[in-house]
Order: C-alpha cells, then sequence, then structure tokens
C-alpha cells in the first residue's frame, strides 16, 4: 500500500480517537457565553495550536461568542486528515499549514473561496491564494548554531556544508520524520537549490546525494530527548527552528542562538487560513465570521504578542517583538515556487522517507 496512504489512515484513526476523547478539544456542542444564539460553533483543524496556542484562542474566541473543538497535529498529518475526509469533511476551518499545502487543498476541492474583512490589510504580493486561502504569520526556518559551543568561523554556512562537516558529525540536528512543516522545510533548503527538470522528481541525483549524506551525518533526537535541550546543552549545537519559536525558545531553555543566512536565502513561508468546503447547502457563517475574527488586527497583535510570529497583517506587524524583528532583519527569505513544491512534495517526502533516511 502507498506510504502515503498508510500515513493518512494512520493519522485520522488516531486523530478521531484524540478528538473523541476530548484531549484536544474545547467546549464540546455547547454554546459558551455571550454565543448569542448559539450557532457559532466551530471545529478547527491546525498545527498550530501547542505551547498554550489553543486555550489562549479558546478563551478569547469563547469571550467573542464561539463555542469551538479543535483538532492539533503536525502540518502534514492535518492535510492528510484533511484529504482523507475529503468526501465527508468534519472541520469548518484549518490554519497554520504553509502555502504547498493549501494549494493541495484547493487542488482536491476542499476549500471555498471567502474573502475576509481584513483582505485590504494584508501585502498583496502575499496574496497568492486567489480568495481560497490567505496569509495570518510569516515564518522563517533557518539553521542556527550555540556560540556557547561553535564559533562563528567554525558555523556552516549553508545547509550543504553540514553533510562535510566531520568535526560536528552528529552534532547537528537531522529530521527523524517529515510529518511536521518545520522538518520538511529543513530537507526543501536542500532540494530547492538543485532544481533540474530532467531529473528525479524534478532534482538532480546530486541533489538527492546531498539529502542523504546530510542525513547521514547528523542526528536523530530521539523521543525520549528535547531537542531543544541537546542545543542548548552542546550535545547538539546545531539546529534549525522556526522564528516564531525562538524567544520562547531562548527563554525556556537558556540559550541564545544565532541564526544562519545562506546566499540562497531561507526558507519563508507563511501559515495560511481557509474555510473548510462542507458542500453548496452548508451554512458558512460561523467559520467565516471566526476567520475575520481570528485574522484582524486586533487578535494577531494579541497573538504574536503572546506567541511570537511575524504577522502578515500590516497594522499588526508592530506587535512582533524586537528579537523576532532581528531574525527577521538578519535573514533573507529564499524565492520559492510554491507551485512546484506542491507538485512534488508528497513524492519528495516519500523518496526522502523510504530511501535517504537512515
Amino acid at each position: 500500500m502507498n506510504k502515503n496512504l498508510l500515513v493518512a489512515l494512520s493519522s485520522t484513526a488516531l486523530l478521531l480517537g484524540a478528538c473523541a476523547s476530548g484531549d484536544n478539544q474545547g467546549s464540546e456542542g455547547t454554546s459558551s457565553e455571550g454565543s448569542g444564539d448559539g450557532n457559532k460553533e466551530v471545529l478547527v483543524y491546525s498545527n498550530s495550536l501547542a505551547g498554550g496556542r489553543q486555550e489562549w484562542i479558546d478563551d478569547l474566541a469563547s469571550d467573542a461568542g464561539f463555542s469551538m473543538q479543535y483538532v492539533e497535529a503536525g502540518g502534514g498529518d492535518v492535510l492528510n486528515r484533511l484529504l482523507a475526509e475529503a468526501n465527508s469533511p468534519q472541520a469548518d476551518v484549518t490554519f497554520g499549514m504553509d502555502e504547498a499545502m493549501f494549494f493541495e487543498l484547493v487542488d482536491n476541492d476542499i476549500l471555498v473561496d471567502y474573502e475576509p474583512e481584513w483582505l485590504s490589510q494584508i501585502p498583496e504580493d502575499t496574496m497568492i491564494g486567489e480568495s481560497m486561502f490567505h496569509p495570518l504569520v510569516e515564518q522563517r526556518i533557518f539553521m542556527m548554531y550555540n556560540p556557547e559551543f561553535v564559533s562563528e568561523d567554525e558555523a556552516p554556512e549553508n545547509w550543504q556544508d553540514l553533510s562535510e562537516m566531520t568535526d560536528f558529525a552528529q552534532q547537528y540536528r537531522v529530521p527523524a520524520s517529515l510529518a511536521s512543516g518545520t522538518d520538511q522545510k529543513a530537507i526543501l533548503s536542500i532540494l530547492l537549490q538543485y532544481v533540474d527538470e530532467d531529473g528525479d522528481l524534478g532534482i538532480s541525483q546530486e541533489g538527492w546525494d546531498e539529502v542523504e549524506a546530510y542525513l547521514a551525518n547528523g542526528y536523530q533526537t530521539p523521543e525520549n530527548e528535547e531537542q531543544l535541550q541537546n542545543f542548548a546543552e552542546g550535545t547538539v549545537p546545531l539546529s534549525y527552528h522556526f522564528l516564531g519559536g525562538i524567544p520562547g525558545a531562548e527563554e525556556e531553555f537558556g540559550f541564545t542562538a544565532v541564526p544562519i543566512n545562506p546566499e540562497q536565502g531561507v526558507i519563508t513561508m507563511r501559515e495560511q487560513i481557509g474555510v473548510i468546503n462542507k458542500g453548496d447547502d452548508h451554512d458558512y457563517a460561523a467559520a467565516q465570521e471566526f476567520v475575520d475574527w481570528f485574522g484582524s488586527a486586533e487578535v494577531q497583535s494579541a497573538f504574536v504578542e503572546e506567541f511570537g510570529g511575524l504577522p502578515v497583517n500590516e497594522e499588526a506587524y508592530a506587535s512582533a517583538s524586537d528579537r523576532l524583528i532581528e531574525i527577521a532583519e538578519a535573514t533573507e527569505p529564499m524565492e520559492v515556487d510554491w507551485n512546484f513544491v506542491r507538485e512534488n512534495l508528497n513524492a519528495w517526502i516519500e523518496k526522502v522517507e523510504l530511501e535517504l533516511m537512515p
């Protein structure tokens, strides 16, 4: 059986169990105080609910009159579940995944056209979803080193340097799986430097060899270890992370990361939001109102003040922390053809997981 199908089926079974148990839910089918007619029930699927985000959203959404339920998982698992449920959708709204994943949802007719009230506050060049999905928070995924254990001269200049760094063999983090969007971007950071229309899946053999060498020379974090703790303690002083998570990680684990900005720049994606297609006769009012509310400058400003990130909403940008703006200014966005990524991402993941991972 195709591995992606197995992932989709297993993810669906796992997440259905979580949903039934209530572990990832807010109030279940009941109207919170101030919910008016009680019809503003919204089920959200997202990879951006961890670290207290779900509880924070739930508190504010309840005050705004929503009765919320949630399913939280990695970006790849959320995508697989939405695809598996295409003929019988359960979610009302999904947010947090990147452009490529949302393009796949569009390809499978899983989203409906909707233009939020805050659309005029979004830079025009970021609106690539043609009203099917819209950007919320910009994330950059970049290499970083711990300067307590790695000097500037020792640090790699590019992802491709890592595979040849014998002094740091097994001391730089590599993905243990590709279920999360951040782990996928580590691999994309290499693959996209070897685009070749005549190559396997659009990538030259040199690119596939480089990914294999990168994975073989690095350290996969076991489930009983915390990769950020390893980074802080210097056992794995070279790693990668997403921009919005840096301030909280630095505070929790007691390190100051130095970002690495390769010549080609760093993968820059924007977490998107969209309304799930539940048929022509479905009432989308609650889902659309949630999108209007959550993407508003007021809520996005409060969200990034609490959890970090660079809001795409121009009226909310000033709420980003000085540390995030500092890192954003130290890195340059890589030019990425997200349609090309979308067309090949599943096949790339399958090849890496089946053929190249140790």
